[in-house]
């Protein structure tokens, strides 16, 4: 059972999602995103150039990150191997999970914010920010699981320019990528909208034995089985992804750890999903 779990822990998996709709703006077609969740630097096992690999042949157009990086004061010294080296030609992105507040001064959660930038990643904390060149929105929600999460907040700045967009002439209206670590955070973001929702924090259980409950499942939408994976919720597309690393315990069983690419496409196919 520990070799199963020992294997199941570094097995990573590329998902591959091709996502079709009817008004995506022209200037999104075949563009591809890759979504990391839930890194856990202060146990993870997958090395830094194991991640690179998989993901720079790949030439995403955007790297996002839904939370967890970091754990400990230790993991800020790790940061800078792991996400300097990931590149995306649109920009890379990253929203704070609970474990990125759960052990920090104000000041060393500032370092960190500082780090990020330093390296060219922008952090989200309940705000929004316009890609003109692709016509898209991508709205940072903070973490819910520590109710940091603001979600009019995050959607103030769309919301303003919605006001505006019948000036602009705005047809297709630009597509509202949504970021959050925890899917709890959903009710708000249906009041708003949203093309695609990409969360973390399940672990997609971390581990999973036949005929027993998931040792982690940390949502409300997780207690009734939903953890991982794609799924349509009140007119909402979610993504949950499984994640990296783990907590609790630094073992995963029958939940591989992974990584997301997701391509868009203009039509209205159902949702196409391939892994490698």
């Amino acid at each position: 059972m520990l070799a199963w779990s020992e294997y199941d822990t570094l097995n990573l998996k590329l998902e591959k999602w091709d996502l079709y709709y009817p008004a995506l703006p022209a200037q999104l077609e075949g563009k591809t995103i890759v979504q990391l969740s839930d890194l856990h630097l202060e146990s993870l096992q997958i090395t830094p150039e194991h991640i690179s690999k998989t993901i720079t042949p790949l030439k995403p157009d955007l790297i996002v990150i839904t939370g967890d990086v970091i754990n400990t004061r230790t993991d800020l010294d790790k940061v800078l191997s792991y996400l300097s080296p990931l590149e995306a030609r649109y920009g890379r992105f990253i929203v704070m999970g609970n474990n990125d507040y759960s052990h920090f001064s104000r000041t060393l959660f500032n370092r960190y914010l500082g780090l990020l930038r330093g390296m060219g990643w922008i952090p989200l904390l309940n705000e929004s920010v316009y890609l003109s060149d692709l016509s898209l929105w991508i709205i940072g929600i903070d973490d819910p699981a520590t109710a940091h999460d603001d979600v009019s907040k995050a959607y103030a700045t769309l919301k303003a320019e919605t006001l505006e967009a019948p000036k602009k002439n705005l047809a297709p209206p630009p597509f509202r990528l949504a970021l959050a670590h925890s899917s709890d955070c959903l009710d708000d973001v249906v009041k708003y909208g949203a093309d695609l929702l990409l969360t973390g924090h399940t672990h997609g259980g971390q581990i999973r034995l036949p005929g027993l409950k998931p040792f982690i499942t940390n949502t409300y939408l997780g207690d009734e089985g939903i953890y991982e994976g794609y799924h349509v919720i009140d007119e909402v597309p979610l993504y949950i992804n499984r994640g990296l690393g783990e907590s609790e315990i630094p073992l995963r069983l029958n939940v591989p750890p992974e990584i997301t690419f997701f391509t868009l496409h203009k039509g209205d196919s159902e949702a196409r999903h391939t892994i490698r």
